[in-house]
């Protein structure tokens, strides 16, 4: 099995009106193309409420693994990582 590829997108220099709809965006992208990459966002808060709302929206639910960690610099990074269905 191939490797995953990853997309990285660092929100932090984004106004936080932008933040969640790009991703929402990126992750609706994924979903539609059937992608098996895995998105990391880099961000300067803690990430978990981002999972939270992929496992309510029903164009998401249970499509995504979701887990995050702050890295030693401080940055919050959060993995999306489609399941495998």
């Amino acid at each position: 099995m191939a490797p995953l590829g990853q997309i990285v997108v660092d929100v932090r220099g984004l106004d936080s009106s932008l933040r969640t709809p790009i991703l929402f965006a990126l992750v609706d992208k994924l979903v539609s193309l059937r992608a098996k990459d895995q998105l990391l966002v880099v961000t300067d808060h803690e990430a978990s409420g981002l999972g939270y709302q992929i496992d309510l929206r029903k164009e998401t639910r249970g499509k995504f693994e979701f887990s995050c960690d702050q890295r030693s610099d401080g940055a919050w990074v959060a993995f999306i990582r489609p399941l495998k269905l």
